[in-house]
């Protein structure tokens, strides 16, 4: 099993992080460890260099992000042998109602699309309320994409699989019905399993959070990629084990990791 996307170096996990790295070694194979600033990269890297055969970054910068946006491009170049990502990056629609701004995304957005294509690297992409504009400039780029945290509609699901990128389906599954319907359209050989830790808590929406979370409620756990596994298997009538060695067979040929 391999979480595709954690927030490894976000605040929530300050207490924790040492906790964190040692459970989860013992749940699951993995984890695509994201960043979306300057310093969360940092940070990341610095993670990763001490848990390489665990921890794998890729480096990106947030849609609504207002600072270090040289200093992103620079760390990915600088580290291109490292990452097994670019992003998360994209646009976000649902926080930024100005046009204007909007515009300003999506010449970030193209910039990275076309690092990723240079170094031949997945890209790992943000779209909230964008899932069209973001699949409309990638369609046609050559890239392995991934639809990080994918909410969009449907029929749009279907389109990014029949380009044949990836759809990431996160602990969302636990409690949204729309992303419940998602996630039983994505063929097993295209969909990826993320829990955005430490946010998308299922427990935090009322899903029974298990004796000993070494977390409070509210934060999210890269292992909890399991519980979402068991949902989807529900929803499709197929055991749990073969979604996550399915999410992770994605995972390893997406990243291009070095697990088995």
């Amino acid at each position: 099993m391999i979480d595709v996307h954690a927030h490894l170096c976000f605040p929530p996990f300050d207490p924790f992080r040492d906790k964190l790295i040692e459970v989860a070694r013992k749940e699951i194979a993995g984890i695509v460890g994201s960043s979306a600033r300057h310093d969360e990269g940092i940070s990341l890297l610095e993670l990763a260099e001490r848990n390489s055969d665990f921890i794998f970054p890729t480096l990106g910068y947030h849609p609504t992000e207002g600072k270090g946006l040289e200093g992103v491009f620079k760390l990915i170049e600088e580290n291109k042998g490292r990452v097994v990502g670019v992003g998360e990056v994209g646009l976000d629609y649902h926080w930024e109602k100005n046009p204007k701004k909007r515009e300003g995304q999506k010449e970030i957005f193209q910039r990275f699309i076309e690092l990723a294509g240079k170094l031949k690297k997945p890209i790992v992409i943000h779209s909230w309320d964008a899932e069209q504009d973001c699949f409309e400039m990638v369609k046609d780029s050559g890239l392995t994409c991934v639809f990080h945290c994918y909410s969009g509609s449907r029929e749009l699901a279907r389109e990014i699989i029949r380009k044949g990128f990836y759809i990431s389906v996160s602990t969302q599954v636990l409690f949204s019905k729309g992303i419940r319907k998602i996630a039983k359209d994505v063929p097993l050989g295209q969909i990826l399993l993320e829990t955005d830790a430490p946010f998308l808590s299922p427990f935090k929406m009322g899903f029974q959070c298990p004796e000993g979370y070494p977390f409070p409620a509210d934060i999210n756990a890269p292992w909890n990629i399991k519980l979402s596994g068991a949902k989807i298997a529900e929803l499709r009538k197929i055991p749990a084990e073969r979604i996550l060695q399915h999410a992770k067979e994605n995972a390893v040929r997406v990243f291009s990791l070095p697990l088995k």
